[in-house]
């Protein structure tokens, strides 16, 4: 694999801190109910392997990338990629829900691709309730 996948991004601006990320990450600690109309933002990323930082550019091109889909449509993502020199060492897509979701169930879909190519997908259903 040319990129390793990378679940902890920090969150320097937009809505909510480290407590409004929802995960959705295979294994991780994603939350079966959420509060609705509140903030949140989902985002994974990518950084080359250890040793690999003279390909390191292509490696972290248009194609390596974190797509998400609720509730089927697919969700415009905010890439923020991290440059030192001419290395990219780290690639961030980030999705942000300023207003949350409204009371009811939605569905989360996450696609990991490397270089192009499909590494890893995740679903998730979480209920979204009046608080």
């Amino acid at each position: 694999m040319a990129a390793l996948v990378v679940v902890s991004v920090p969150r320097t601006n937009g809505h909510g801190g480290a407590d409004a990320r929802v995960g959705i990450f295979p294994g991780g600690a994603t939350p079966s109910v959420r509060s609705a109309d509140t903030a949140f933002w989902i985002g994974y990323g990518f950084a080359p392997e250890l040793g690999d930082a003279a390909g390191a550019v292509q490696e972290l091109g248009e194609d390596t990338r974190f797509e998400l889909d609720v509730d089927g449509r697919r969700v415009e993502m905010r890439t923020d990629v991290q440059i030192e020199g001419t290395a990219r060492l780290r690639k961030t897509d980030l999705a942000e829900f300023p207003a949350g979701l409204p009371a009811g169930w939605h569905e989360f879909v996450g696609r990991w691709y490397d270089g192009g190519k499909l590494i890893l997908s995740s679903r998730a259903s979480i209920q979204f309730v009046e608080r």
